[in-house]
């Protein structure tokens, strides 16, 4: 289907304040057209797949290739794809300011701002409200016996950020490249199919407001420096360049390296296993109103926040001194509380000798995580099953 509104304008302004300081500015709107997973999509339907729950006895088999189902009617699963759903675009706006601080080195200060409108995601339509008894019949169209997944495009995204940069320029033997960033990005959904955590499909596929939070992609800081400093000896250096022993031995020497700083990427907690909402659609666990942030002293990878900050589900109702279970959405929402941050350090050493006229030999070592520290990676956390709100 055409969108006759994909307009794309840009703009961009740069004025020299004075000879040491220019001042920049740009706005634009850019589009990305997603066509792989429509295409997909469809190839997956009737009647070129079938997807279909199915019970299989394990004692006496059931299921075999005269008879591969049991049930009738319609799939338990069908894809599809939401129909005239607008082009996806971006918004982005930049202010900045560069100023030179020596003939070799300048500092930019920058702020960065987007905004992600019509992004797409995957809901599920006729999934079924949390509650008791059979998941089928509290369905909007039970005679379709199961979900239907469809790619839709009611995403927002939100960004902000402020961006610091120094350079150094070589000189004297040394460079220097030093970024900082602190930022948040914000929406209701970090892309189709996401590998970082976040829910493939929204926990209540009709209410996007409760899936507002921090973007699974999202950090807080990145602090990123990489330098290499050449040794003052040999031929062409300051000291012993007249001396071929010493420029053999000493000179052509460079040391490099990158150092990373970088909070943690967002992550969110699920409930354990039972049946908190009993429906088919992602499980969020309830505030308990505790934050959740460890002390690092208190952290390990399999304690990483504080399990009291959440609960299976809160508010369970008493009924003549019987407990009965209020099935509904938990309260926690996405993307809480911050994972295992990046300590990073490369480096590299090389030495070069100049043979002759248009001949060279190197030596070379890189070295990946130096310092050998642990990165952890982030994982989904689910609550134990007995944990449960009072």
């Amino acid at each position: 289907m055409s969108d006759w509104n994909d307009i794309a304008p840009r703009l961009g302004l740069a004025y020299q304040l004075n000879e040491k300081t220019v001042i920049r500015s740009g706005a634009g709107i850019y589009y990305v057209r997603d066509i792989s997973n429509s295409v997909f999509d469809i190839v997956r339907n009737i009647p070129f797949t079938i997807r279909q729950n199915e019970v299989a006895n394990s004692l006496t088999p059931n299921l075999s290739w005269a008879q591969p189902f049991t049930q009738t009617g319609a799939p338990t699963f069908i894809l599809a794809n939401q129909f005239g759903e607008p082009s996806s675009y971006v918004a982005q706006w930049s202010f900045g300011i560069q100023r030179e601080i020596t003939k070799s080195s300048s500092l930019e200060v920058t702020y960065l701002g987007s905004a992600g409108v019509h992004l797409r995601r995957l809901q599920v339509y006729n999934s079924a409200p949390p509650g008791p008894g059979a998941t089928n019949s509290r369905r909007p169209f039970t005679y379709l016996n199961g979900n239907i997944q469809t790619m839709t495009a009611p995403s927002h995204s939100s960004y902000d950020a402020l961006h610091l940069r120094f350079q150094h320029r070589l000189h004297n033997g040394f460079t220097l490249l030093s970024s900082y960033a602190y930022g948040k990005s914000i929406d209701n959904g970090s892309g189709v199919r996401t590998t970082d955590g976040d829910a493939l499909t929204p926990s209540d596929n009709y209410n996007l407001r409760a899936e507002r939070g921090r973007s699974a992609f999202d950090f807080r800081q990145r602090w990123t420096n990489s330098f290499l400093v050449e040794l003052p000896f040999g031929k062409g250096k300051k000291w012993m360049n007249s001396s071929a022993i010493a420029n053999a031995v000493i000179g052509g020497w460079q040391f490099g390296g990158i150092l990373t700083l970088q909070s943690g990427f967002p992550n969110g907690v699920f409930c354990g296993p039972g049946n908190w909402q009993n429906n088919d659609t992602t499980c969020y666990a309830d505030a308990t109103g505790i934050k959740p942030e460890l002390s690092r002293g208190q952290q390990d990878p399999n304690h990483w926040f504080n399990l009291d900050a959440f609960a299976n589900r809160l508010g369970v109702a008493n009924n003549r001194s019987q407990d009965v279970t209020v099935y509904r959405y938990g309260n926690a929402g996405r993307n809480l509380f911050d994972g295992p941050g990046i300590i990073g350090v490369d480096a590299s050493v090389s030495k070069n000798w100049r043979l002759r006229e248009g001949w060279r030999l190197e030596f070379r070592g890189e070295f990946f995580n130096l310092p050998n520290h642990p990165l952890w990676g982030s994982r989904m956390p689910r609550l134990d099953p007995l944990r449960t709100g009072s």
